[in-house]
């Protein structure tokens, strides 16, 4: 059993995590995944292993949850046709011949974790408990689970996802963070205190509780929300086809672009709308201390600036080191914000910018266009985790909702480049859509943020602070660029250009 462990977690499991989307320390090899709590979960005659694993290899702590599948090729003949393909390894029993697998790629196991939130069960680990718990609406939206058809695995970055029967979203955590998880705190409150209407209902989760009351959330029932696609597409759809028809008739887009786009502008009156309401929805009075606002003060913001005069400095270093390795046409611009740090620097450090009749609230926290779902002419709110890169605490503390509002307008930046990107065929191309593109972009930014400030204030907000947002759009680029720097040098340009954009903005106010 010790050489069968040892193998287990030296070989079997690293080779598997390692190529996992959901692995966060990608290119670093794990020495070892090592069994810190598990227990062994049975269904009549079928079973599943469920462990903690902590990684050695990844420079920081690295806790994941990798849930697995036996299935015999004699005595389950079904279940093993489909769990073969996407086997960890083969197994031995005597003369048993079967494979482990992945267990989200099982459908008994899928069904029995929404049947186990229904029941509310728990089962003891070797070290912890395993806690399955619903929420309010669970039996409003879940009936019959055993007939529910069950999709195969998607990947998001750091999450696994399965629906079943169009009714339910299972969303499982690989990498696991100990402490509240802010998705599924956010999700329960607008669910079950709040009733904000426009995110998808939280249904129920599974959770681990280990020793000294260590808690972290393993699993996510939400319900199915039937949808056309997330917002970066549309939008990205409808700027390359705008773009596109400029293009083939081969000249610029007239003076009356509003009337042009008056069909998507409608769209962004909504988005703009949606999510005012989300912030108003967070901005209330409940009791409890985790949600209830609290006032802006001078020294938040001061703290603010503090941030992302931090984050200049750093930025400005990443783009000075790597500098060498940009596209030739991306470096010009670079050199063009070096040019500019002392503005940039002074423009984060210094302005104009009250706190008076601001406050302090829970917020998206990673807010952008592939944060919404198109629903027919509206839009619903999904992924309330934040931003990965972030801690629970940080997360999870207030700060000033207009952080969302500049990740939505960086959004309509990165949509604006990425269909001119898309379209442009050469460089002619390229000069000739770019104002098209530009005004397409002001006028969905001025749509969205007029429909957000109307909707805001009418509800009891303080009006927008334009330098507080511009603000927050400047560090939001200074992240983007950071991003970019290190993970995809063609794209650097975007928020290269974005940050240009905006110093000129604050030296003209």
């Amino acid at each position: 059993a010790e050489r069968m462990r040892t193998e287990f977690e030296t070989e079997v499991l690293p080779r598997f995590i390692e190529i996992q989307r959901w692995y966060a320390s990608k290119g670093t090899a794990i020495k070892r995944a090592r069994l810190v709590d598990h227990t062994i979960w049975e269904d009549g005659v079928i079973s599943w292993m469920l462990p903690i694993l902590e990684l050695d290899g990844p420079a920081e702590e690295s806790t994941y949850f990798t849930p697995l599948a036996l299935a015999w090729e004699d005595s389950d003949e079904a279940r093993f046709g489909l769990l073969e393909p996407v086997a960890l390894a083969k197994v031995r029993q005597q003369a048993n011949v079967g494979v482990m697998s992945d267990a989200f790629h099982d459908e008994v196991f899928c069904r029995t974790i929404v049947e186990a939130i229904a029941q509310r069960k728990e089962i003891p680990a070797d070290c912890g408990l395993l806690r399955f718990r619903p929420t309010t609406l669970f039996d409003s939206v879940i009936s019959d689970v055993s007939v529910m058809t069950v999709s195969r695995p998607g990947a998001l970055s750091s999450n696994t996802v399965v629906t079943l029967g169009e009714k339910i979203f299972l969303k499982g955590y690989r990498r696991l963070r100990a402490g509240i998880n802010p998705e599924l705190e956010m999700g329960r409150f607008l669910t079950e205190i709040a009733h904000y209407p426009n995110c998808v209902p939280v249904l129920g989760a599974m959770e681990y509780f280990g020793e000294a009351d260590r808690v972290m959330t393993l699993m996510l029932v939400q319900s199915y929300v039937a949808n056309q696609g997330d917002g970066w597409d549309f939008a990205l759809g409808y700027v390359e086809r705008f773009l596109e028809e400029a293009r083939v008739a081969g000249e610029a887009e007239p003076a009356s672009v509003g009337d042009r786009h008056g069909g998507f502008l409608e769209h962004a009156v909504t988005l703009g709308k949606r999510t005012a309401e989300l912030h108003l929805a967070l901005a209330r009075h409940t009791g409890d201390p985790a949600f209830d606002p609290e006032p802006l003060l001078l020294e938040d913001v001061t703290g603010f600036r503090q941030r992302a005069a931090d984050e200049a400095g750093t930025t400005l270093t990443l783009v000075r080191d790597r500098l060498a390795r940009l596209p030739l046409s991306t470096q010009a611009a670079a050199r063009a914000l070096r040019a500019r740090q002392a503005a940039l620097q002074s423009q984060v450090s210094t302005g104009e910018v009250s706190a008076y009749g601001g406050v302090k609230t829970r917020y998206h926290g990673d807010y952008h266009l592939g944060q919404v779902l198109v629903t027919r002419d509206d839009f619903v709110i999904i992924d309330f985790e934040g931003e990965p890169a972030r801690t629970f605490g940080e997360r999870r503390a207030k700060g000033s909702p207009l952080r969302d509002v500049a990740g939505m307008l960086r959004s309509f930046n990165y949509a604006r480049w990425s269909a001119l990107k898309h379209v442009a065929h050469n460089a002619d191309d390229f000069k000739r859509l770019e104002p098209a593109a530009q005004q397409w972009e002001l006028v969905t930014r001025q749509a969205f943020l007029t429909a957000y400030e109307e909707t805001a204030t009418a509800g009891g907000s303080a009006p927008v602070d334009a330098q507080l947002l511009a603000l927050f759009e400047m560090e939001k680029a200074l992240y983007e660029l950071r991003y970019e720097l290190n993970n995809r040098t063609d794209w650097a340009e975007v928020p290269l250009q974005g940050l240009l954009a905006l110093i000129d903005a604050g030296a003209a106010r």
